[in-house]
């Protein structure tokens, strides 16, 4: 799982060591870091996280929460002495380039259109007080996680922009073959010829 600073998600807290972590954020109002972990190994760039919302308690202690990113970290240096993995980590600033505003409405205008083929409805992307345009639409998105975590990886506001239109690309070529296989299946497989 990659998360994106504003975005909101559900989590399912079950295992005692995560209950134990919300219990010691929750406590202290400090964040966490939602990192994605492939095949045992972590990435070096995470996001930190607050608990937002407790949606339900369980009579065994399992809890039902909404968190939201806030801010890109690098992983520095794995910590002990906790139930649940911690590290030393560092919040990540963007370079200093400016965002390129073509760009943006580019990005903006690809968002609406999708949201549009989807759902019927033109939409257009969340505006989150101090969240870059890319982290609102990578949040208000499913992507792939390793697009997502190369967007959070990225430290400028125009190489952010550019994957998120790459990443609507993939997912209109990909809706279109989801869309041209259900007209196929309708024909049961038979085709016209010219």
């Amino acid at each position: 799982m990659v998360l994106v600073p504003g975005e909101q998600i559900p989590l399912h807290l079950f295992e005692p060591r995560y209950r134990q972590l919300y219990a010691d954020c929750v406590l202290s109002n400090t964040p966490f870091v939602l990192v994605r972990q492939e095949e045992g190994v972590a990435a070096q760039v995470g996001c930190t996280a607050v608990f937002e919302d407790l949606v339900s308690r369980e009579q065994d202690g399992r809890l039902n929460v909404i968190v939201r990113g806030a801010h890109a970290v690098e992983i520095i240096e794995e910590t002990q002495g906790r139930r649940y993995f911690s590290a030393l980590c560092r919040v990540l600033e963007d370079d200093a380039e400016a965002p390129d505003e073509a760009l943006a409405q580019e990005a903006v205008r690809r968002f609406q259109e999708f949201s549009e083929r989807l759902t019927g409805e033109r939409r257009d992307p969340p505006e989150i007080d101090g969240v870059p345009l890319s982290y609102a639409i990578t949040g208000a998105m499913e992507m792939p996680t390793p697009i997502k975590q190369r967007i959070l990886s990225l430290r400028n506001e125009p190489a952010r922009l550019t994957s998120v239109i790459r990443a609507i690309d993939i997912a209109q070529r990909s809706t279109d073959r989801i869309e041209l296989a259900a007209k196929r299946a309708k024909t049961n497989g038979k085709v016209s010829h010219p």
